[in-house]
């Protein structure tokens, strides 16, 4: 049954941004590289009052390589991280099961980047931390009551694959690897996928 107070699913997505706001002392731009500060705030993840997802505002902004390897590998260390949360502590078999196909999903992306960059002249290092805004998004999943749990992750997910879609879509168009802009359209594909799956998802919670 839909937990009254929730926004309508489609709301969810074309307002996901609020999730996605810039920490404080964080500042990234499509094209350059993401720095991050110590005074990151934590994001409401429940609220949904932003403009606009943070990093990548449209599925043909121009992003560089540099930029489009670090954000698409934390992307994938954000979902792996909150679907193990998931894993545990999820009361709908459904969100289970899902949280265990983003895993699935996300470690053979991780995997197929992991290989281009080793395979690929690109120098450019993998992080292998969250950076603080999505280490601030873990925390307030952490911190959802049970109750709140599977809408406060279906709503983090939404939010999260609107900004991959950007991401991978915008390089997959506009990137300057046309090597890794193949890895980037089939990523693209397996996120579309993926939110045709949360919408269903967010009618049932």
């Amino acid at each position: 049954m839909k937990r009254p107070g929730l926004p309508h699913p489609f709301a969810r997505l074309a307002l996901c941004a609020a999730f996605l706001t810039l920490a404080a002392g964080c500042d990234r731009q499509p094209g350059g590289a993401s720095v991050s500060g110590d005074n990151a705030a934590v994001p409401n993840v429940r609220s949904y009052d932003a403009t606009r997802p943070e990093g990548v505002s449209s599925p043909n902004d121009p992003i560089t390589t540099t930029f489009y390897i670090p954000n698409a590998a934390v992307t994938d260390l954000y979902e792996i991280e909150s679907s193990r949360i998931a894993l545990r502590r999820a009361k709908s078999p459904r969100v289970k099961a899902f949280a265990q196909l983003m895993i699935r999903d996300h470690e053979r992306t991780a995997a197929n980047l992991k290989n281009f960059v080793a395979s690929n002249p690109v120098n450019i290092a993998l992080p292998k931390y969250l950076d603080a805004r999505r280490a601030a998004m873990i925390q307030n999943l952490s911190k959802a009551s049970d109750a709140e749990f599977d809408a406060v992750y279906v709503g983090q997910q939404a939010a999260a694959h609107q900004e991959a879609m950007n991401l991978h879509k915008s390089f997959a168009n506009r990137g300057d690897y046309p090597k890794l802009k193949s890895l980037a359209a089939a990523a693209a594909k397996l996120v579309e996928h993926h939110g045709s799956l949360i919408r269903a998802l967010d009618r049932e919670i």
